[in-house]
């Protein structure tokens, strides 16, 4: 992996342009170049009467592009190139070879969520380097000051944990994200009480649930020790919730610069999937989402 270069992937739509600008602000803060990769394929019905044309349209997407963001960002080394092949494929290679890779994804509206196409849901899949997915801007309109839908550069970044199985790397790559937009971290675990206390004259009494919370914040604050170590400029803000894993996680990032979640890379009979809690992060998290694969 290639630790001084974050690349993006650039068709041109909205929501590409959207991961364009936070790839440069990123590349930005971590002083490395950028790298803007327009992935293509031959499209017989729109350029059959005359391949210069196509030709002039795969150089030009990506020199429009870096030279509007150079103008922007006079100090950022941009690169650029045309890729020919299959997106995701590219994309994932890609991957691989960077320290990041940022992707964008369509806003479809406030109860649909977020349009994740196939091409992203595969690269995100099969990644085996951190991947941000970015978000365009809302379909339809939002009413001035809707909390939900509002963007937060300064604000924490969230990170949602497993504490079965914790990951040094997503929890490096989450520490290292709040400390290079001078944030703090948001460590979300939400936890399950175990079916043995759903039943009975237990069932009833809350001190169970109480003591299970502590123990569960314990086990946090645990994970998060040697790394706040590590980081100590970093402020760490813990929330231990009784629930859904998910559902936790996506109302605690209204207000987030970042949500980091894991993915474990494994190869499964039916090929590489992301898992529930980052399926719905990537779905339904209102900030860019970071999945960070992790064996």
């Amino acid at each position: 992996m290639d630790s001084g270069v974050v690349t993006v992937g650039f068709d041109g739509s909205a929501e590409s342009q959207a991961a364009l600008d936070w790839a440069a602000d990123e590349a930005g803060r971590r002083k490395v170049p950028l790298r803007l990769v327009h992935v293509w394929s031959w499209q017989p019905h729109v350029f059959a009467s005359d391949p210069d044309k196509e030709q002039e349209w795969i150089e030009r997407v990506p020199r429009r592009a870096a030279h509007r963001l150079a103008e922007h960002h006079p100090d950022l080394r941009i690169d650029h190139e045309s890729v020919p092949g299959v997106p995701a494929d590219v994309l994932s290679e890609l991957a691989r070879e960077s320290s990041l890779l940022v992707i964008g994804s369509r806003a479809v509206g406030r109860v649909g969520g977020y349009l994740l196409g196939s091409a992203g849901q595969e690269v995100l899949s099969r990644a085996e380097g951190p991947v941000v997915l970015v978000r365009a801007a809302f379909e339809e309109e939002v009413e001035p000051g809707d909390p939900t839908l509002a963007r937060q550069p300064g604000g924490a970044v969230a990170v949602g944990l497993d504490l079965a199985k914790p990951s040094a790397e997503v929890l490096r790559f989450a520490f290292e994200a709040a400390a290079l937009r001078d944030a703090a971290l948001r460590a979300v675990y939400a936890w399950k009480m175990p079916s043995v206390f759903a039943y009975g004259p237990q069932a009833s009494d809350r001190r169970i649930g109480s003591d299970l919370g502590e123990r569960e914040r314990h086990l946090l604050s645990k994970a998060l020790g040697p790394w706040r170590e590590r980081f100590p400029g970093v402020p760490v803000e813990e929330r231990v919730c009784p629930g859904n894993a998910a559902r936790h996680l996506v109302a605690s990032t209204h207000d987030a610069s970042l949500l980091v979640v894991g993915r474990r890379l494994r190869r499964p009979v039916l090929g590489p999937r992301l898992g529930p809690v980052a399926q719905a992060a990537v779905h339904h998290a209102t900030p860019p989402v970071a999945v960070v694969p992790h064996t």
